[in-house]
């Protein structure tokens, strides 16, 4: 497990280390902008396990990815012994600061190690911040101003949550998130193949593209940087904020009134009551976080058990997302067997891979991608079909779909297990293969 360390442990570093030390680049670099240092790039990410969907995903999803192939996508200091110099310079003249050397900027860096979906793209990354933490450092007050420039902040009964950057693909918007609690946090489970910790947040968000409130639980995946201070990303995907359920609440108003049964919402009704919102190149969110919740490692108290909840208000002002359109792909396959079963097109941001497939609706399916090389690529998030791409080859991708309980009870172990035996295991058994060539001129 990777070490975390407190502010007092980067005092005491920042003093004796030697100058290659990462935790010196990571934290000098957000509090003196002006000085960069590379970056290595993210090791290759473990395999993660599948994720089994819902019944209820299961009436929706299959039909929800079809609908969505419809929307539009569019595609000074020299050295760094310098560096080090003036920072501890800047510790000796105000101790007071030292203890406070801030940590809000670059979270995407901070937790890309951790985060499932791996590293975001550093040219393509938007901040929501104007830096002074420059300016704090030099005044020697006592008083630190560094979150003067955090337009994205607020505060509520001693728990302040930061966005401070964030990068919008033709899939999702990662924004990155800071949580400051004066009373220390509990100590975190730790999650998943890459070991990232978790806080959910209760929000209601509000699109400029929407008539309506979206509500939901958004997952904050990061990790302790100390025990008052969590960094995070939150993810959200556009298929959770474009859906207009208007005319279904409407159905559900008349059928009240007559005392009727409410609608059902099944594949075959979807088109009667739903309809999606198209998300804009740029549009505005607000966004209102109701309550936080953790799982801790160790039971807290008998009525809340091992989850960590604080319920508040925390608001935001709206924040303007323009999405990226670097290394974007949407590339439509279109293949079918005679079953019913097949590929619809998948999208490709610099972060992820998302596959629309093609299913009978009497029939659960699968589908699993590989790399170029033969591995498995991993979902990222709660849909099983969002993929991480950091650390793969992904020129070429094959796709593979199974029937769902063949795949869960006899083939997916194997995953885990033999690589080779799982790839005949898909070879063999599949309903559906294809291969596409993502660096074909579609």
């Amino acid at each position: 497990m990777k070490k975390n360390y407190s502010d007092n442990d980067l005092i005491k570093i920042l003093g004796t280390a030697s100058v290659q030390n990462e935790v010196i680049d990571i934290r000098i670099r957000e509090t003196l902008e002006s000085i960069r240092q590379g970056k290595a790039e993210t090791v290759g990410k473990e395999e993660k396990a599948d994720r089994k969907r819902t019944a209820s995903a299961r009436e929706k999803q299959p039909h929800r990815r079809k609908h969505k192939a419809r929307r539009k996508i569019a595609y000074g200091l020299g050295t760094v012994a310098a560096v080090v110099f003036v920072s501890v310079g800047i510790c000796v003249a105000n101790p007071s600061l030292a203890a406070n050397i801030p940590i809000l900027g670059n979270i995407f860096t901070k937790v890309q190690e951790v985060f499932p979906f791996g590293k975001m793209p550093e040219d393509e990354t938007k901040k929501l911040y104007e830096d002074k933490s420059v300016e704090s450092a030099a005044d020697n007050s006592g008083e630190s101003a560094q979150d003067e420039g955090f337009i994205y902040q607020d505060q509520y009964n001693g728990i302040t949550i930061t966005f401070t950057e964030y990068y919008a693909s033709n899939q999702a918007i990662f924004f990155g998130v800071c949580i400051e609690s004066e009373e220390a946090f509990p100590a975190f489970a730790v999650m998943g193949d890459t070991d990232y910790q978790l806080i959910q947040a209760n929000t209601k968000e509000q699109y400029s593209f929407r008539n309506t409130e979206v509500g939901g639980v958004r997952n904050i995946e990061g990790r302790l940087e100390d025990a008052h201070t969590f960094a995070g990303i939150m993810r959200v995907d556009y298929d959770s904020i474009n859906i207009d359920d208007s005319k279904y609440e409407a159905a559900c108003r008349e059928a009240e009134e007559k005392d009727e049964e409410l609608p059902a919402v099944t594949e075959e009704t979807w088109d009667l009551y739903m309809d999606r919102y198209e998300v804009p190149e740029t549009f505005e969110v607000q966004i209102k976080i109701e309550s936080l919740r953790g799982y801790c490692r160790e039971e807290i108290d008998a009525e809340n058990g091992n989850q960590y909840k604080v319920s508040g208000s925390w608001e935001f002002s709206p924040c303007r997302i323009e999405k990226s359109i670097a290394d974007i792909q949407t590339i439509q396959v279109g293949k079918v067997n005679e079953q019913g079963i097949g590929l619809d097109m998948i999208e490709i941001s610099p972060v992820e891979l998302t596959l629309h497939t093609i299913e009978p609706a009497n029939r659960l399916t699968f589908a699993v991608a590989l790399d170029k090389e033969g591995k498995k690529l991993a979902s990222g998030s709660s849909n099983a079909y969002e993929l991480a791409t950091t650390g793969h080859d992904i020129s070429t991708v094959t796709v593979y779909i199974c029937d769902y309980n063949e795949y869960m009870d006899e083939i997916k172990a194997y995953a885990l297990e033999d690589d080779k035996k799982f790839r005949n295991m898909l070879e063999e058994r599949a309903l559906f293969k294809t291969v596409v060539d993502t660096q074909k001129n579609y």
